[in-house]
């Protein structure tokens, strides 16, 4: 019995391990390293320059509401947006 149960665990642990080992490349782009996002906690200031008609890359639509705001889940930038090293 213990044996079925050792191999049991190794299964699963070598199915978690080939999933693991073919997800998919990071392509979130990350931020710039430089004075203006070098806190990225003052994500309140990302939408003066990233919404539409803002000097930097536009927001990506699927981060807008229907009014044209961040969506509610999409304003701490830096939880997807890493900063570059």
């Amino acid at each position: 019995m213990k044996i079925w149960q050792n191999l049991a665990f190794a299964a699963v642990c070598g199915t978690v391990l080939v999933v693991l080992l073919n997800a998919p490349p990071e392509t979130t782009p990350k931020t710039p390293n430089d004075e203006i996002h070098v806190n990225p906690k003052e994500y309140a200031r990302c939408p003066s320059c990233h919404l539409p008609g803002g000097e930097a890359p536009e927001v990506q639509a699927d981060h807008l509401n229907k009014a044209g705001e961040l969506v509610l889940d999409h304003q701490k930038c830096y939880m997807c947006h890493k900063p570059q090293e």
